[in-house]
């Protein structure tokens, strides 16, 4: 099921990702690059993100890296 996390006025992306990676219910981790994993509305890194960041309306797909 894909969540969208949306980045309150003074967050940054790594911000996001910190609390994304603090409650995730399953224990999972994910990471971030915030120069490759940029994405547009439609675009195939969008549509099969698990997560997806949204700060200063631009989205961020967030790729799951390991399982605690």
């Amino acid at each position: 099921m894909l969540s969208i996390y949306l980045c309150k006025r003074d967050e940054t992306i790594a911000d996001a990702l910190k609390k994304i990676n603090e409650t995730d219910p399953d224990g999972k981790v994910y990471a971030v690059d915030e120069d490759t994993d940029r994405c547009y509305v439609g675009d195939e890194r969008f549509v099969h993100a698990p997560k997806l960041i949204n700060c200063q309306n631009h989205y961020w797909a967030v790729r799951e890296v390991t399982s605690q």
